[in-house]
């Protein structure tokens, strides 16, 4: 008894003897992939990081519904090329996950007028954070918008959709 109490407690439970289920069961760190809701492009509103439990949440919110996602670990030089220019970007982190949300896009064409639907930072640095230390808009080209979460090293993750969210939580 006394080891899987030892086991619980290095799980990251609340301080009062309970596990919090530290990484919650399906993390891990290979390839997810969850399948558009539909075929037709939909529209990216927002990005929101928060800590939770003994990880951190992040969502991509959509206007109608949630995009495919693409969440993988890649080295620095792979995770922060600029969609398109090919441009290498700045990030914290020492590990980093890609997102790749597709059919999506951050603006609708109108005629010769964009409308943005992500009118949000293309940069993050949440303060409060457990492992992710920042995340970065690495592009919106041809129907893919691409984001690197990174973090503090490589840590399990799962990756869930509702109807107008996919979600990453990282352990």
């Amino acid at each position: 008894m006394l080891a899987a109490a030892i086991l619980a407690g290095g799980c990251g439970g609340d301080g009062n003897g309970s596990a919090s289920g530290c990484p919650p069961s399906g993390a891990g760190t290979e390839v997810r992939t969850t399948t558009a809701q539909g075929s037709d492009l939909t529209y990216m509103t927002d990005v929101t990081v928060e800590p939770v439990d003994c990880g951190d949440l992040v969502v991509f919110e959509f206007r109608d519904r949630a995009a495919g996602a693409r969440v993988d670990y890649l080295p620095r030089e792979h995770a922060l090329v600029e969609d398109g220019s090919g441009n290498m970007l700045e990030a914290e982190g020492e590990a980093f996950l890609v997102v790749r949300l597709e059919p999506a896009a951050t603006a609708e064409s109108d005629g010769d007028e964009l409308q943005f639907t992500y009118t949000g930072p293309r940069r993050l640095q949440p303060d409060d954070a457990n492992h992710v230390q920042e995340i970065v808009k690495t592009g919106d080209f041809e129907a893919v918008v691409t984001w690197a979460i990174g973090v503090s090293e490589a840590r399990p993750f799962q990756v869930t959709t509702s109807d107008r969210t996919v979600s990453v939580e990282i352990d």
